[in-house]
This record gives C-alpha cells, structure tokens and sequence, in this order.
C-alpha cells in the first residue's frame, strides 16, 4: 500500500514536470531576461529604485545604454499620491490614504511583448498634527513599501514571460 502511494506520487510529479509546470516566482527570471534599460522620466522614485533593485537582486543585469540591453522595460507612468479620508472636530486631517500608480511595458527590440499594464496600490495611514515628523517618516515608509508590492506585480508579469 506505501509503494503504491510513492508509485502515484512519483507519476504525478513526473506529469507535471513533463508538461512544463513551475510554481510561480521559483524560476530564475535571468534565464528569460539577460539585461534591461529602464526607461523613466523620474530616476530618483521609489518604483524605480525598488524595480531596479529587484531585477538586480534576480540576476538580471541593469544596462545604461537602451542598444546594449535585449529588453526595455518602459515606466510610462510613476505616480504617488495622497489624500485625506477623515477630518476632526478641528478640521484638521486625522487618517490619509497613499496611492501609488505605475504603467508599464516591456520591448524587446521594436516589438511589444507586454503592452501597457497598470498596477494600482493603496494603504491608508492615521496622522496626528502633534507627531509631524514621525507621521512624514511613516508616509515615506509606506510610499516605499507600496513601490516595491509593485515591483513584485511586475516581476511576476515578467517571469511570465
């Protein structure tokens, strides 16, 4: 009876690898991209440090020459914003909402391979007039940390490729 769930579950894991099963984020994403430039208008944003870091930290080498690099990842759009959600008694803002938008795409040469994809994050945090700096600190960390779920959106969309 053991062999025969050993025996089931050896064919089962050899169907899969047969038919090119992988589980998502496993594969090395520098074997489908070797080298990338990334074009953006705003080199000093969080999205743009955190995707940069984060194909770096996968094996894919960042390139500063757009002829050099196989692909061309296009940030078209990198906008963080906020606004508030809740006011006092004072009409002083009391909770705030972050929102930080990217649009992409990938190409390779002249051809589109991933047309233009948004991806959308938000949080909400609370503020307290009294606390300024450390509330400003707060709302960094969570700009930072909303730019990099981001980043993870779109390695997933490029290990799909």
């Amino acid at each position: 009876m053991k062999t025969l769930k050993q025996l089931t579950c050896l064919i089962g894991l050899l169907i899969l690898s047969g038919c090119g099963f992988e589980l998502q984020n496993t594969g090395n994403l520098n074997q489908k991209i070797d080298s990338v430039y990334i074009q953006t208008l705003d080199p000093y944003s969080s999205f743009f440090r955190s995707i940069k870091d984060a194909l770096r930290n996968n094996g894919v080498m960042i390139s500063d020459k757009r002829d050099e690099a196989s692909y061309v990842l296009v940030i078209k759009e990198d906008i963080s914003s906020d606004r508030i959600l809740s006011i006092s008694a004072k009409n002083t803002p009391m909770e705030y909402e972050l929102a930080y938008q990217v649009v992409w795409s990938l190409f390779k040469g002249n051809q589109e391979i991933i047309s233009d994809t948004k991806h959308i994050e938000t949080q909400d945090y609370s503020f307290d007039q009294n606390q300024l700096l450390g509330k400003r600190k707060e709302a960094e960390y969570l700009n930072d940390s909303l730019a990099a779920k981001i980043s993870k959106g779109v390695l997933l969309k490029l290990g799909s490729i």
